[in-house]
Parts: C-alpha cells; structure tokens; sequence
C-alpha cells in the first residue's frame, strides 16, 4: 500500500503534526492487538474456534502498527529514501498484512456464518485444532498471492521519482484484479453471510409465532381426548361388571368390593403417572424454549455484529480503492497529486485500530480475561503495600 508522496509538499511544522499523529495511531494499534494477543495467551478457556481467528487478526493488526507505519512515516513525510530492498521489504510486507487483515475479518464472518447454518457440525468441530490452524496459514498464504509475486516479478519500485511504489500501479486492469480480490469479494462475501443470518433468523421468527399459536390449542385437545379415554374406560368396566353378574351371583358383593378397592388403586396410580408424565414434559418444553430464546439471542448479536462489521469494512476501504482504480486511468506523469489520497491511504490502518475494538474485546469472555490481567497486575502491588505498611 503505496501513497504518492504529496505530502511533501505540505509545511514543516503540518508535518510534523501528521507525523505525531500517525506515531500515535501505530501505538494505538498494538496497544489494541498486543491486549487481545495476551488475553488469549493468559486465558486458557479463550482457545476454541472462533477465538482463534481473532488472534490471527490480532498479528496481522499488530504488525500493521509495528511495520508499516513507522517505515511509512520517514519516507513519505520527510522523504527518507528506501534501498532497494527496504524497499520491496515494505511493500511486500504492507500489502500482506492489509490483505491477511481482510481475509481474516472473512474468515471470522464465515464461522459465524457457519455457527448459525450448521450448529450442530459447528460445535463438534470446536477440537479439530489442525482444521483451524490450517485456516489461519491459507489466509496469509492467499493473502501473499495476490500482490507478493507481482511485486517480486515486476518494477517494485521507482528510485528515479525519490518514493517507494509498485510498479503494476500504472496498469488498471492488474489494480482491477487486485481490488476484485481485495476489497469487492470480502465485502460481497461478508454481505453474503450477513443476508443469510438475518434471513435464518426471521425463518426462526415465524416458525416461532406459528409454534406458539398451534401451541394455544394443544391444552383443548389433550383434555378432549382425555375425556374420551375415560368414557371408553367406564364403558368396559360396566361391560364386565355384567358379565360377572351373570356368572355368579353368589360372590356379588365380594367381587364389587374387590373391583371397587382395584379401581381406586389404579386410578390413583394413574393419577400419579400422568401428574408425573406431565410436569416432566412441561420442564423438557420450558427448558427447550429457554435454549431456542437464548440461541435466537446469540444469533442477533451475531447478525449485528456483522452488520457492524460490514459497515466499517466498507468505509475504511472503499475510498482508497475507488481512488486508486481512479488514478490508475491516468499516464503515470499526469495523476493529480492531491491529500485526499493519502488520507484515503491511512483510512485503511484505521481499519486495525477499530478491530480490535470491534470483534475482541466486545466479547465478554475476552473482558474477563483483560480483568484477570489487571487482577494480577493489582495483586502484587497490593501484598507490597500490606507488607511496608506492616
């Protein structure tokens, strides 16, 4: 990620102000990252599927403060000039870490995607570890691919005009390719699997409004056809009550006690049975709604949180690649050198800062872990006071 360096043009003293500025970005981007690399080293109960995809966003992010900036700053605003390999070093490194950055918040999205599609794959997947870590290589691996050979194999840079810049710059269709496969596919994926959730979720919605209206009519029919079982019942002890009659008379009054005693034990035995049978079922309904409330909850957040996603993906990327595809059209002495590009150029290392931000630290089981590093900073502080004050 190259910046025409229309920057030097500007005063000293603005400079200066832009350099303190970006100084501070970077340092906010691996302050960010560097809290969600250690809370997921400290916290052991952080390491399951999901959790690792933002650590792999995290490296990319902290590296993106940690190199890019700071190798950006001397060059572009005070026109300290690369070698060579400083050069093709920077370049490589920049466009790796910003595209890993993409594909990573792709990959995050797909497994969201994934625990609402497939929830039950979803969660036997949690101990397959080299499914994950293989995952986590082809993001970076991809994310060489599409700018790493073309700036190894063409002109990576132009030592004549004093900036460091790749050469496929100057050809609109390779920055068409380059766009399509890093800005236009993320973003039209990770609307993909927003769509989808959404849909799932009103599916969930309806077929939840139609369960509690059936619902209504279930008590009605049960009591029906419990009424019905009764009569049947009366009907056939009456039946043979008269057979018995006619067989004998001599042992009438016996018989009718001891049918009379049976008829009492099985009805209360039944009795209990069905009291039994039902608040056991009632409880398996209760606990069930319970499950499918709270899972329609966690798949709301979800659907928010990859809207959210969306939206500042989009706006931290758009401009920058729409201006660059722009300026492409241009022969390579004509483009019009203006700062607009170059705070679309910085608008994407904004995209790290807010990740952080964003996916992590959003999440409560990574805000406990946070606490417990804070806990333990505390801790040793205080045994030190307790033992000077004694």
């Amino acid at each position: 990620m190259s910046a025409i360096n229309s920057t030097i043009a500007l005063p000293l003293s603005t400079r200066i102000t832009l350099a303190f500025l970006m100084a501070v970005l970077a340092f906010a981007i691996m302050l960010g990252n560097a809290i969600v690399i250690l809370a997921f080293v400290v916290d052991k109960n952080l390491r399951h599927r999901s959790n690792y995809f933002f650590l792999n966003l995290a490296i990319a992010d902290f590296f993106v403060g940690a190199i890019s900036i700071p190798l950006y700053i001397p060059h572009t605003l005070f026109s300290w000039h690369f070698e060579n390999k400083i050069c093709a070093f920077w370049l490589i490194t920049d466009y790796l870490l910003c595209t890993a950055s993409v594909y990573n918040i792709v990959l995050i999205s797909y497994d969201r995607y994934q625990s609402v599609s497939n929830a039950v794959t979803y969660r036997a997947q949690h101990t397959g570890i080299w499914k994950i870590v293989v995952l986590m290589v082809a993001v970076w691996v991809l994310a060489f691919l599409v700018h790493g050979p073309i700036i190894l194999v063409a002109e990576s840079w132009k030592e004549e005009q004093g900036h460091c810049e790749p050469g496929f710059m100057s050809n609109w269709y390779v920055l068409a390719i380059t766009s399509i496969l890093e800005f236009l596919a993320p973003v039209f994926s990770v609307a993909y699997f927003n769509i989808y959730i959404y849909w799932s979720l009103w599916k969930r919605g309806q077929f939840k409004r139609w369960q509690s209206h059936s619902g209504l009519t279930s008590p009605a029919s049960s009591s029906h056809s419990g009424h019905s079982l009764k009569c049947e019942l009366s009907s056939r002890a009456s039946l043979t009550e008269q057979k018995e009659r006619a067989v004998s008379l001599r042992f009438k009054r016996q018989k009718r006690k001891s049918i009379f005693l049976f008829s009492i034990r099985t009805q209360n035995n039944n009795d209990i049975n069905t009291s039994k049978t039902g608040s056991v079922s009632a409880s398996d309904k209760l606990g069930f709604h319970r499950r499918e409330h709270l899972e329609l909850l966690r798949a709301k957040k979800l659907a928010k949180s990859l809207a959210i996603l969306l939206g500042v993906f989009t706006i931290c990327w758009a401009p920058y690649s729409l201006f660059t595809f722009v300026l492409s059209l241009y022969p390579p002495n004509r483009r019009p050198k203006t700062v607009v590009y170059d705070i679309t150029f910085w608008l994407q290392w904004c995209n790290s800062l807010v990740n952080p931000f964003l996916y992590p630290l959003c999440h409560k089981r990574f805000r406990r872990a946070f606490s417990k590093i804070l806990c333990t900073k505390k801790q040793p502080m205080l045994s030190h006071n307790r033992s000077v004050s004694s």
